[in-house]
């Protein structure tokens, strides 16, 4: 196999996800059952060989460079479409009613995870396999029986039922608002902390600034992460601001783990879609999971 050569070992791509994905030599060890410098050291290893830096180590941590990046997203997707598939040759094997979903880190951790409990004692019978996407819910999905994305599948190949309108709105900790304040009494941002998600983004900070009349110079500093979840995190933490879609930061509002650090709100026009391919007829299990889905959301108080 090609690719084979390319490498200087096959345990090197599942190194460098799990070091990509934790920004973390320790933590990715762990993983591998291996020390840390035994990481550090494949690492290194890797980038020779394919003679490009990876990563940018400096005292505060590891960071991905453009082309450590570029690769990260490639092997994450490629793994997911590798999990999604022996996920299914194991529903096969078991016959049992498992539904396989497509979601964002995010929407996982905090819209399903407090709602399971209830999933469970509602379908006892079913189990759930979650392909998660650790940024923006866009692109296609294999091998699952539904997905959720910010706009309709195009084109006839796909069923789609919209979920909820996409809002963004600012949040917060109640430490962060009350010892920095909210968006709405400063002119401008320096004395903000403002959590972002890496990449090209459809609503990114300045987007939102923009279109909801804040304003958007003298941002003091911006705290940068490759997962969504890990955003919503640091604002939990107290640590920054972040852009909050209602529907994933509703649940941490109720509960006040989040406040909202602005009352202004951006309505993009776009909203949430649950898709499932019209190639293969809806399952029992997977109508059940559609249909809850969409009770649950609808049930969601307003904003």
């Amino acid at each position: 196999m090609h690719l084979r050569k390319l490498l200087p070992s096959t345990g090197a791509l599942f190194m460098f996800e799990a070091a990509a994905r934790h920004l973390n030599f320790t933590a990715a060890g762990r993983e591998s059952n291996v020390s840390q410098s035994a990481v550090s050291h494949m690492m290194g290893r890797l980038e020779a060989h394919l003679g490009v830096k990876l990563f940018v180590r400096n005292p505060k941590g590891l960071q991905l460079t453009e082309e450590g990046r570029l690769l990260a997203q490639a092997v994450s997707h490629g793994f997911q479409k590798v999990e999604t598939v022996l996920n299914t040759f194991q529903a096969k094997n078991r016959n049992t009613g498992i539904v396989t979903i497509s979601v964002s880190s995010a929407f996982a951790m905090y819209w399903f995870m407090p709602r399971f409990d209830t999933f469970r004692q509602r379908f006892p019978e079913i189990d759930l396999r979650f392909q998660v996407i650790h940024g923006e819910p866009v692109g296609p999905f294999d091998g699952v029986d539904l997905g959720i994305r910010y706009r309709p599948h195009p084109g006839p190949s796909h069923h789609n039922w919209k979920l909820t309108d996409e809002v963004v709105i600012p949040v917060c900790s109640p430490g962060y608002l009350e010892a920095h304040g909210g968006l709405d009494e400063c002119r401008d941002l320096h004395r903000h902390t403002l959590a972002n998600l890496s990449g090209l983004l459809r609503v990114p900070w300045q987007r939102y600034l923009r279109e909801t009349g804040y304003p958007d110079n003298a941002i003091g500093q911006n705290l940068i992460f490759s997962d969504y979840a890990l955003v919503i995190q640091a604002a939990i933490k107290g640590q920054a601001i972040a852009l909050g879609w209602w529907h994933v930061v509703a649940h941490e509002l109720s509960q006040h783990g989040l406040v909202r650090a602005g009352r202004r709100q951006l309505k993009t026009g776009d909203g949430y879609y649950l898709s499932a391919p019209a190639s293969r007829p809806v399952r029992k299990p997977t109508a059940m999971v559609r249909d809850w889905l969409i009770e649950e959301m609808a049930g969601m108080a307003d904003i």
